[in-house]
């Protein structure tokens, strides 16, 4: 498949010559390691309500699910009584304290409606948004200092505020979808993004929190979709790994059906959001005054069409060197069209897009089979090879020394325990190369979080 909107390309092995490696033997393989040293169970039993194919806990869309700072990990989920739960462990190996927040039922059993864990280390603050799909705002925020390591603000549901439908103002926000945070590079700073909208037509809006002030403000829409009866899908919105630009790549998606799914599309930012560039680095937008649209020059960078079976939402990671991978799965590309996205789904596999530092998309392919509705993610080490963690639990990886292919399968034994998206705990990652991976178990309410090294 060729790349689109004048983005050079190389072309992608097509098939399955050249296909997975496993780790006894065969080229290449010798370069990657992974080795599990621990498996976690959450505290108390999660809701086991199955809606989208999946559970309630544990949709990639997650920014985050888990995530790690300062020597303590944090993890949120619905229990069985619908119910947030935020818990936490001293690393490497504390017990898990977990918080029931009782004051607040979840209604909806949408997989849509996760929540999100939000970290602002300038103010030792910790955020959530939990239960959206096209709804009311639901945020809360926990006192000043209480991500500090000295402990000083107790471990409490009394540290943290009400559950509030705005985040400035008193203007309750309305048609939530899709909440994510992200921190900005240098902690003093936090973005959060939504979809406002709905499936099919909706727009992409951001907000900053500032640990001074400890208050919001409102950067505006940067991605429009209700214009054209549109809308984005974004696989993340990240900074690249120890720098400061900020990513974004997404889908359009025509109508609510999830066959109008189509295309790559990429942009980019050097100033947290305000102002964004195509591929080729040409402004196209400024957030709140001109927005990216589907007619925006140079956003998308590979064409793939609808009927093709993409799932929204799957991922995206930044490397070390500013390379933008992303995970997706779709058809391949001998496979015909079909507009049935349950049965498109069942013939997709799993696909490595990159973009490397002069701009240059490549696709190579992981030839490993989709499930279902479920997605992956990605997870780069500090050697710049890039980790997949697949669902049911198959973890493959490629070198950057040899172009990122093929794709090596390393670990497959628990293949057939674990339901719905793994969610990865990135920023753990990026400063211990341990990958703590949030899953639950299948036909089960227990949530695990596994934890493996890797090189």
């Amino acid at each position: 498949m060729a790349g689109a909107g004048g983005v050079s390309t190389s072309p992608a092995a097509g098939g399955t010559a050249g296909g997975v490696l496993a780790v006894a033997g065969g080229a290449g393989a010798a370069s990657f390691g992974i080795e599990k040293q621990a498996e976690s169970k959450l505290p108390g039993a999660g809701v086991t309500i199955v809606s989208y194919g999946g559970y309630l806990n544990g949709e990639s869309f997650q920014q985050d699910g888990i995530v790690t700072h300062e020597g303590y990990q944090y993890a949120a989920f619905w229990n069985a009584a619908r119910h947030v739960v935020l818990a936490r462990r001293q690393l490497p190996s504390g017990t898990w304290a977990a918080l029931e927040f009782t004051d607040y039922t979840n209604t909806e059993g949408d997989a849509h409606n996760t929540i999100s864990i939000g970290l602002c280390p300038g103010d030792g603050t910790l955020h959530l948004a939990f239960d959206h799909h096209g709804s009311t705002l639901h945020y809360r925020q926990s006192m000043t200092g209480l991500l500090a390591s000295s402990g000083s603000v107790p471990w409490a549901t009394t540290s943290f505020s009400a559950v509030s439908d705005h985040l400035l103002g008193t203007s309750a926000l309305t048609k939530v979808t899709y909440p994510r945070f992200v921190t900005e590079p240098d902690g003093k700073k936090m973005l959060f993004e939504a979809r406002i909208g709905e499936s099919g037509s909706g727009d992409e809006r951001l907000w900053e929190y500032d640990s001074d002030s400890h208050a919001w403000a409102s950067i505006g829409e940067f991605i429009n979709g209700t214009g054209n009866s549109i809308n984005a899908y974004p696989h993340g919105l990240s900074y690249a790994r120890g720098g400061t630009r900020l990513h974004v790549s997404w889908c359009w998606r025509e109508t609510s059906n999830a066959a109008t799914n189509h295309d790559l599309l990429y942009a980019y930012s050097d100033d947290h959001g305000r102002t964004w560039k195509n591929n080729a680095g040409t402004n196209i937008a400024k957030s709140g005054a001109s927005s990216i649209t589907r007619d925006s020059a140079g956003i998308k960078v590979w064409s793939i069409g609808q009927n093709r079976g993409l799932i929204n939402q799957e991922h995206m990671a930044i490397d070390a060197t500013g390379r933008v991978h992303v995970l997706l799965s779709h058809l391949p590309d001998a496979q015909a069209d079909d507009s049935n996205f349950d049965d498109a789904r069942s013939k997709s596999q799993y696909f490595h897009y990159f973009r490397d530092a002069a701009g240059t998309w490549s696709r190579n392919p992981i030839t490993l089979p989709a499930q279902a509705a479920f997605r992956g993610k990605l997870a780069i080490a500090a050697s710049g090879n890039v980790y997949a963690v697949l669902p049911d639990m198959r973890l493959v990886a490629a070198s950057a020394a040899q172009g990122f292919k093929p794709w090596a399968l390393l670990a497959s034994e628990d293949s057939g325990k674990y339901f719905s998206d793994p969610l990865i705990d990135t920023a753990r990652l990026a400063s211990e190369d341990i990958l703590s991976i949030f899953y639950p178990r299948k036909n089960s309410s227990d949530i695990y979080v596994l934890d493996y090294r890797i090189r």
